[in-house]
């Protein structure tokens, strides 16, 4: 089952805020005021380690861009959209989902690095290393459609690890391995820094 909670450095809604009473018109990703999206984020050790390295591949190829913090660093599963106010039923059919899921931990492996250009982004990616990630990506994907939610085919693992523009060719870098021992889903306030967590499942030891 979910429970409700806020990850370290991420602030939570006002306590005592009343739901909206219907659902609010979707918006494209970027332009509204929230976003909602299933994510996996590493543990603290694993984030610190990985946004050390980030930093470090950032100054070797002399990107300008600031570096992610530590708690900030995730893996995006499922985007679900952008809301002027996000529709209680939309997030009671993901928690749905979430719940309908059951699947061990799994480790992920980014042994390679590129800028996405069309975002700005430098991110830390993989082939092989990202299978076990896919296939519990298909799984989620599964109980979302099953649950009656959109669902994107379309997906090349990453997580993004500074914003920046210059273009950076896909390149080797140093095996970053970390375990993903749980998943979340996350209403993000666009703008704001404030990434409220709607949901928490554990996976299997």
């Amino acid at each position: 089952m979910f429970e409700q909670f806020t990850l370290p450095g991420f602030d939570g809604a006002p306590p005592g805020a009343p739901p909206s009473a219907k659902a609010s018109a979707k918006f494209p990703r970027g332009r509204a005021p929230y976003t909602l999206f299933f994510s996996i984020f590493p543990e603290a050790d694993a984030a610190n380690a990985i946004a050390i390295q980030g930093a470090r591949l950032g100054r070797e190829h002399g990107l300008l861009g600031k570096p992610l913090l530590a708690h900030r660093l995730h893996v995006t599963l499922h985007d679900l959209g952008g809301y002027a106010q996000l529709p209680p039923d939309i997030v009671r059919t993901a928690r749905e989902a979430g719940d309908a899921v059951a699947a061990p931990a799994f480790d992920v492996v980014f042994d390679h690095a590129m800028s996405f250009p069309s975002s700005g982004t430098y991110v830390l990616c993989s082939g092989a290393g990202t299978a076990q990630l896919a296939a519990f990506r298909q799984s989620l994907g599964l109980a979302m459609d099953h649950a009656g939610l959109p669902v994107k085919r379309s997906f090349t693992p990453h997580m993004t690890v500074l914003y920046d523009r210059h273009p950076i060719a896909e390149h080797a870098i140093e095996p970053i391995i970390w375990t993903a021992k749980e998943f979340v889903l996350i209403k993000s306030h666009v703008g704001q820094g404030v990434h409220e967590v709607l949901g928490r499942w554990s996976l299997r030891a």
